[in-house]
């Protein structure tokens, strides 16, 4: 049985178009997430490595979107249909920042690296955009 794992990030950005950016495009989602994103449809396919040589590929089936608000996403290789992964964005009143939901789905043994993975991947999006 999979466990949900949510985290929050925020970031030094006020813009919600540049942040909607960032995770509903393709564009935007290879400067962080993947090294390469392709959306078709529903139907999102995430390459990480290097295409033709070392690399790993999955697909997801989009859920939801709610337009500057979040997408959910279903990895089609996913057997439990319970299980999504979710980036939410809200605003901070007082700062006035954005932040970043994730939410997300392992088993306890990999709760701890899920949890490296979605660290890196911000850490990633920081240094490439500056947040």
């Amino acid at each position: 049985m999979k466990e949900k794992l949510e985290l929050e990030y925020e970031l030094r950005s006020k813009s919600a178009k540049l942040i909607w950016t960032l995770i509903s495009t393709d564009t935007g989602l290879k400067k962080w997430l993947a090294d390469d994103v392709c959306t078709n449809g529903r139907h999102t396919t995430f390459t990480w490595g290097n295409p033709g040589h070392l690399s790993e590929t999955h697909t997801a089936r989009v859920l939801e979107v709610v337009k500057k608000d979040r997408i959910r996403w279903y990895w089609e290789y996913e057997d439990d249909k319970q299980t999504y992964w979710e980036i939410k964005m809200s605003k901070d009143e007082i700062a006035e920042n954005y932040h970043l939901h994730i939410t997300d789905f392992a088993t306890s043994d990999e709760l701890e690296d899920l949890t490296d993975i979605w660290n890196n991947n911000i850490d990633r999006l920081r240094l490439s955009t500056g947040m």
